[in-house]
């Protein structure tokens, strides 16, 4: 059965009204899309008839949505992600992929988070070559060609396309055995007496960031340039550590590490998996973001 002319329409008008919104005006839109500069004028004009109100609002520095565009952006986007979903899903089960698949994450989240799943990936598809990322490494990053996929913390930048995962936590954590001998620390001033594993980020001072914009500056017993080191120092006793909580996850069940001082730690960070452009996004993009979404979403989640 085929759709309503007028349906068809609506959909695309939500598609020219998300376009505009990442990319800051009508013409960035239509060059980055199949859809020329008119047929976006005249998709948005028909939506903000249909609907009474104004949806963008266009100057000489390029196009802004009202706030009532914003809202029904928000709805569109939504739908959007949903109807992508979906086309990808139905995509996957006869396609197979090849080619080369850049993804680039903190470095201290590509072996608890990234590397399963490329492992898996790679099984489900194997003409499928994969390149792994660090954030930290910038050289390397800039002698390859741009990342498909990127996992990024905090606040986005605006006009990149993503799939928000859920909240990332930094903990303190510290070995059982460390903590017997030099007690638990319960508030900041007894942090600072302890010895402390700090793991430099591009020339980062020792500086840890911790609850309601705390800071705690402190020389470090232990300096560590790499995550996993910096975690197995603390495993051996030399002190605590600050990481993300899914770092030392799989620690703590052992009984390798327990958390400490829960109520510094910082708020969360949001997580999200993003990716270049959108729907017309590589076939190897969109099997990756099916694969990887619920399962990042899963991990994060416990």
């Amino acid at each position: 059965m085929a759709l309503p002319t007028e349906s068809m329409l609506r959909y695309e008008a939500l598609i020219a009204l998300s376009a505009v919104a990442h990319h800051g005006s009508v013409q960035a839109a239509a060059e980055a899309s199949s859809l020329s500069a008119p047929k976006l004028h005249r998709l948005l004009r028909a939506q903000e008839q249909r609907l009474g109100v104004a949806l963008v609002t266009t100057s000489t520095r390029g196009s802004t949505l009202t706030s009532a565009g914003e809202r029904l952006h928000e709805y569109a986007e939504t739908l959007i992600h949903a109807v992508t979903d979906a086309e990808t899903s139905a995509r996957q089960e006869h396609l197979e992929i090849s080619g080369t698949l850049r993804l680039q994450a903190p470095q201290a989240l590509i072996e608890p988070l990234l590397l399963l799943l490329v492992l898996r990936l790679q099984e489900q598809h194997p003409g499928l070559k994969v390149n792994l990322l660090a954030d930290e490494h910038p050289v390397r990053i800039e002698s390859d060609a741009p990342a498909h996929l990127r996992l990024m913390r905090g606040p986005l930048p605006g006009g990149v396309y993503a799939r928000p995962l859920g909240d990332l936590r930094i903990g303190l954590f510290a070995s059982p055995h460390y903590l017997n001998r030099a007690g638990r620390p319960e508030n900041l001033n007894s942090l600072a007496r302890h010895a402390l594993i700090h793991c430099p980020r591009e020339g980062q001072a020792s500086v840890w960031r911790l609850a309601e914009g705390q800071l705690l500056r402190f020389e470090p017993r232990l300096s560590i340039s790499a995550d996993a080191a910096a975690l197995r120092a603390a495993i051996e006793g030399a002190g605590i550590v600050r990481c993300y909580e899914l770092e030392a996850r799989g620690a703590c069940v052992q009984g390798l590490l327990e958390p400490v001082a829960e109520p510094l730690w910082p708020a969360a960070d949001t997580l999200a998996l993003t990716y270049a452009l959108g729907i017309r996004a590589p076939a190897s993009v969109l099997a990756f973001l099916e694969l990887a979404t619920p399962w990042l979403r899963g991990q994060l989640a416990q």
